[in-house]
C-alpha cells in the first residue's frame, strides 16, 4: 500500500532521524520526501510503501509515535512520486496556457486534506499570479458581467459586506474571540465568484479582526469547497488547512495584518 503522509516535527537535530527508524524497524519503506522549514518546526510530505495490511490509521499511529504532530494520511499511487518542484513547473505551464485551470492545479497540488507550509503557500501565490497575468495578456473576459461592474465593501455589525449597486453579492462575518482567536464566515453568491470578491472579503475581515485584538481567524468551509486554497492564496494570506469532521477547518495567522475599522468604498 502506498500512503501519502504530512507531518509536523520539532525543529530539532535527529527528530527526522527518529521517525524513519521507526519506519525502518515497522517494515515501511520511505519513498519519497519534501521538507518544508518553519520557525520552530518543520512540515515533512512523505510518499511511504507500507505491507499490504496496513491501514491508515496505523501509518498514523506510527508517525505520531515517532514525535509527529498534526498527522495527515491518505492513500495515493505512483504519480505522487513526481518531484514536487518538477509539478509546480508543470502546473505554472499548464496555467499560463489555461489561466482557468488554476483552482484544479492548486488543489491538485496542495490537497484539501493536509496543512500547508509557507514554502507552498509561496508558490500558490506565485502560481495564481501567473494566471492573472496570462488572463490579462491575452484579454480573457470574466466569466460574468459581474466584472464590469463596480464592487464596493463597508463594514457592518462585525460584517464586511460587498455590494453591487443595492445588491449584497458577499459577506464576511466576525463571531466570538476566544484566547485571541476570532471565528468567522465568508459567503459570496454563486453568480459573482471567481472575480476576486472573496479575495478582497478576506484581506478585509482580517483586517477588522485584527483591529478587534484577534491574533488569528479560524473558518470552516465544506469538505467538497475546493475555492479555499486559491482564494486564500490569492489574499497572500497566511494559513492552514485541516480537514475535520465539520469540514475544512481553515486557522489564518493575523500577523503583521494591518488592522481596520469602518471602510469606504
Amino acid at each position: 500500500m502506498f500512503y501519502r503522509v504530512r507531518t509536523r516535527l520539532t525543529d530539532t537535530p535527529g527528530a527526522l532521524a527518529l521517525l524513519a527508524q521507526q519506519c525502518g524497524d515497522a517494515g515501511v519503506n520511505i519513498l519519497a520526501l519534501q521538507i518544508y522549514p518553519e520557525l520552530g518546526s518543520v512540515t515533512d510530505d512523505l510518499v511511504v510503501e507500507t505491507p499490504d495490511s496496513w491501514t491508515a490509521s496505523a501509518v498514523v499511529e506510527l508517525v505520531s509515535g515517532a514525535g509527529g504532530d498534526e498527522v495527515s494520511v491518505v492513500p495515493c499511487a505512483t504519480h505522487d512520486l513526481v518531484d514536487q518542484p518538477t509539478a509546480w513547473l508543470r502546473a505554472a505551464k499548464t496555467v499560463l496556457e489555461s489561466p482557468d485551470s488554476l483552482p484544479a492545479e492548486l488543489t491538485a497540488l496542495l490537497g484539501a486534506r493536509v496543512s500547508w507550509s509557507a514554502t507552498e503557500q509561496v508558490r500558490a501565490a506565485a502560481l495564481t499570479e501567473f494566471a492573472e497575468r496570462a488572463r490579462s495578456a491575452a484579454g480573457i473576459p470574466p466569466t460574468s458581467a459581474a466584472g464590469s461592474a463596480v464592487v464596493e465593501y463597508s463594514v457592518e455589525d462585525e460584517a464586511v459586506l460587498a455590494r453591487i449597486g443595492a445588491h449584497v453579492v458577499g459577506a464576511a462575518k466576525l463571531h466570538a474571540v476566544i484566547d485571541g482567536v476570532i471565528e468567522a464566515s465568508l459567503e459570496v453568491a454563486p453568480a459573482w465568484r471567481r472575480l476576486g470578491i472573496g479575495r478582497q472579503l478576506l484581506r478585509q475581515v482580517c483586517g477588522l479582526a485584527s483591529g478587534r485584538g484577534a491574533s488569528e481567524l479560524t473558518m470552516l468551509a465544506p469538505a467538497t469547497e475546493e475555492g479555499v486554497v486559491p482564494v486564500l492564496a490569492a489574499a497572500g494570506m497566511r494559513g492552514r488547512i485541516r480537514l475535520t469532521e465539520q469540514g475544512l477547518s481553515v486557522h489564518i495567522s493575523l500577523a503583521g495584518v494591518r488592522p481596520i475599522g469602518d471602510l469606504v468604498a
